[in-house]
């Protein structure tokens, strides 16, 4: 039996990853002011309260429906009530629906 030349093909080489640095970040317009998040995992000093059981494990979004109307999402970790706040009032979920339809 004759041995057969196995031809090894040197890889090619890799280049280091090159880090350019810190991405740069967007910054805000004039004026616009931050709203706090509600987050679960982010502490604020004043904490929203449910106001079915009191429990202060919310989560909250704000957001716009597909009518321009601006609400306010809350949702009870403990609980589970859900409420939309928009402006001055509460809005059933059946207000919600509506107003999302497109």
């Amino acid at each position: 039996m004759v041995p057969s030349k196995s031809s090894s093909t040197p890889l090619p080489a890799t280049a280091p990853s090159r880090v350019a640095g810190p991405v740069p970040r967007r910054r805000r317009r004039q004026g616009a002011a931050a709203e706090p998040l509600g987050s679960l995992l982010q502490a604020t000093a004043a904490r929203p309260a449910c106001p079915a059981c009191g429990a202060e494990q919310l989560t909250v979004l704000s957001l716009v429906l597909t009518d321009g109307t601006a609400v306010r999402f809350s949702s009870c970790r403990g609980c589970e009530h859900r409420q939309w706040d928009a402006q001055d009032s509460t809005l059933s979920i059946g207000e919600v629906l509506e107003r999302s339809r497109a």
